[in-house]
């Protein structure tokens, strides 16, 4: 039996990137998995090609059961919405991984290499409400599903280097955001045997970042395999509890947990 068979997992952002790569994992290790996200067949975003059927299919095709939904997790009816199908396919959720992030859309204005005072709004109205805010969003409906069990894994995707600012200064704050607010979430859950974590990858070879030419030798090192694997480990660990509210290195998860990147290889930690 696979370990985690049974289990009923929610991944936010999963058409493509690191979403893609964790649903497929769960998948691997047996759960179902609700894929969500805007890019369905025949409306994507970003002009990118890839959707969420494509994610659970893949899913599916690894040993889990994809189930794709469309979802835009800044709107709290599409939200809603969703939960409200899994009550009543499930009655309950056991992972939620929110991995949804705005800030990188081709539609956003240009300000890469522009200082803070010279980006426009909308750049951080993007990673804040498709970052943070969707998390807090999404996580406020899942957790009645996971309260009345008394138990469930949040993991919330987030990214930080120490003693540094990670990328811009808006990305920055969206990312610790995340970290501080996945802090209290792990507090407020405890009492009711839900856990909490933020997990980092590094520099990950996403299709954006494929597409852009980039590979091993530019310091891009990780499949978006390696922090499905991470989030695995999380999930089959009956003391993952012991973790709650911290940020957690996917190379560092790697190396107590012992799993490997798809070339068997583990990546060191991103330090750029």
């Amino acid at each position: 039996m696979k370990p985690l068979q049974g289990k009923i997992a929610v991944v936010t952002g999963a058409s493509r990137g690191a979403g893609r790569g964790i649903a497929f994992e769960l998948g691997s290790a047996g759960a179902t998995v609700y894929v969500t996200g805007r890019s369905v067949k025949g409306s994507t975003t970003d002009n990118r090609s890839e959707t969420i059927e494509e994610t659970a299919e893949g899913v599916t095709s690894r040993g889990g059961k994809g189930i794709a939904f469309q979802c835009d997790h800044t709107r709290e009816h599409d939200v809603k919405s969703l939960f409200e199908q899994i009550e009543l396919e499930h009655g309950r959720i056991d992972i939620l991984v929110n991995s949804v992030f705005g800030g990188s859309e081709d539609s956003l204005p240009a300000g890469d290499g522009r200082h803070f005072w010279e980006r426009p709004s909308e750049h951080w109205d993007a990673m804040i409400g498709a970052g943070p805010q969707a998390y807090l969003l999404t996580t406020r409906y899942a957790v009645p599903l996971m309260e009345q069990h008394q138990k469930g894994l949040i993991v919330n995707i987030t990214f930080f280097v120490k003693n540094k600012i990670s990328g811009n200064l808006y990305y920055d704050l969206a990312m610790n955001a995340i970290n501080r607010m996945t802090l209290g979430m792990a507090q407020e859950l405890k009492e009711f045997g839900i856990s909490a974590v933020a997990v980092c990858p590094g520099w990950m070879r996403t299709e954006r970042v494929r597409d852009a030419g980039f590979g091993p030798k530019d310091g891009t090192t990780e499949t978006t395999a390696y922090v499905g694997r991470a989030v695995v480990a999380l999930a089959t660990d009956s003391e993952v509890s012991n973790f709650a509210g911290d940020a957690l290195m996917v190379a560092e998860l790697a190396r107590k947990y012992n799993f490997m990147d798809i070339d068997g290889t583990q990546p060191l930690p991103f330090e750029g």
